[in-house]
């Protein structure tokens, strides 16, 4: 029995090991680019590398800079920010290591990422607004605590990675182990920004008590409407969101 109890015990440090070293493959799923929507027209340099994306709309006062999901290609939102959102110049450009662009996604480096860009379209509009789609939501977050951001959009947001990892990962003491936290709810009281934050009724990804801690935490400083029907991946498709969304950002 103690042998037993010792392989079980060595099994599990090693387990936790892998879990901790591997972990940023189980978080970032990084996908090519497609030129079904058209090629690349935006470049940017950051620490001496070109990183590339879609500009949509140019030239309008207002800009939106929207951060994808971890398994999105947000350039398949290229024919809806055109044509439903025609009087925002809308910014759409790949992570790091995703869409063809250098590095390797995590937090730290995709923070650094996103304010390099708002610093860099800043004087060619006269205000940006953010908008996160899951993992993109904590992006947006972080942009908006530590920049003059109008609008803040939330699409299917969580409270922390670490909460949600917490669920799936229960038996091990992820705390811990976990890089990349992504701690929105942290940052809630840093946030001026008038928010707005969408969620998808049968939301199967985020646990839906992630989402609804971020909306207590918020509380009457932003406005959450429930996607009835949509799930995680299909919240976008449903003409309540479209609408919603329009509204936001009229």
């Amino acid at each position: 029995m103690k042998s037993f109890l010792i392989t079980v015990a060595v099994a599990y440090v090693l387990i936790a090991i892998a879990f901790y070293s591997a972990q940023r493959k189980f978080l970032y799923f990084p996908q090519s680019s497609s030129t079904l929507f058209g090629e690349k027209n935006f470049a940017i340099n950051i620490d001496q590398e070109t990183f590339s994306g879609w500009v949509l709309n140019e030239g309008q006062s207002k800009a939106l800079v929207y951060y994808g999901g971890n398994v999105e290609n947000i350039e398949a939102n290229i024919p809806f920010f055109r044509d439903s959102l025609a009087h925002y110049t809308v910014y759409l450009i790949p992570y790091r290591g995703y869409g063809g662009n250098p590095g390797s996604p995590s937090e730290e480096a995709l923070y650094s990422d996103a304010l390099s860009i708002i610093a860099s379209i800043r004087p060619e509009h006269d205000s940006i607004s953010v908008m996160g789609r899951s993992l993109g939501s904590g992006i947006a977050t972080y942009v908006a605590a530590n920049e003059d951001i109008d609008t803040l959009i939330l699409v299917t947001p969580f409270d922390s990675v670490e909460n949600v990892a917490r669920e799936i990962y229960w038996m091990f003491p992820v705390s811990l182990l976990i890089k990349d936290r992504y701690a929105s709810i942290d940052r809630v009281q840093n946030i001026s920004a008038q928010t707005h934050i969408f969620i998808a009724e049968y939301d199967r990804v985020i646990p839906r008590q992630r989402s609804d801690n971020l909306v207590a935490e918020f509380g009457s400083r932003a406005q959450s409407v429930i996607i009835k029907k949509a799930n995680h991946n299909t919240i976008s498709e449903y003409p309540a969101y479209i609408s919603a969304l329009k509204q936001a950002l009229k």
